[in-house]
C-alpha cells in the first residue's frame, strides 16, 4: 500500500484489489463526504454495503493520520479513485507436472481523506 501525506491531504493507494471496479466505485461514492469512523462502519457493516477492500485502504490512510498525530474524527473522506489495477499472474498445478498460467485481472483503490488539522502541523494557515 502506498501513502502519501502533504498539506491537508492523507492519501492510501493499493495497486492490486481483487474486487469489481464498479462495487468499488459504488463504496466510494457511498461514502464520500463522511468523517473516517463512519465511512469505516458503513463499509465493514455486514449487508450488501459491505466492501473490506475499500475499508482496507481507508484503514490505511487512518494509521497514516495517526502516524501524523491526527485523531480518526478530524479525518474526512474527501473522495478517491478507481482503475485498472495491475494483473496477478499465478501457476495452476494440475495433474502428470502439467500447469497452466492464470491471470487475474485487479483494481487499484485510491483513498484521499481531507484532515483540516494538518494544515496547522505543517504550519499552513489559509488567508
Amino acid at each position: 500500500m502506498e501513502i502519501t501525506v502533504a498539506s491537508g491531504v492523507i492519501s492510501a493507494e493499493t495497486p492490486q484489489a481483487r474486487i469489481d471496479p464498479a462495487v468499488a466505485l459504488r463504496a466510494l461514492d457511498r461514502v464520500r463526504g463522511m468523517t473516517a469512523p463512519q465511512a469505516l462502519a458503513v463499509l465493514l457493516r455486514p449487508g450488501p454495503g459491505t466492501c473490506e477492500p475499500v475499508a482496507r485502504v481507508l484503514q490505511g490512510a487512518l494509521a497514516a493520520a495517526d502516524g501524523v498525530g491526527v485523531p480518526a474524527h478530524m479525518c474526512v473522506v474527501a473522495g478517491g479513485e478507481v482503475g485498472d489495477g495491475e494483473p496477478v499472474t499465478r501457476v495452476r498445478r494440475q495433474a502428470h507436472g502439467l500447469a497452466t498460467w492464470i491471470t487475474t485481472e485487479t483494481t487499484r483503490i485510491r483513498v484521499v481523506l481531507q484532515v483540516p488539522a494538518l494544515r496547522l502541523v505543517h504550519g499552513e494557515v489559509d488567508r
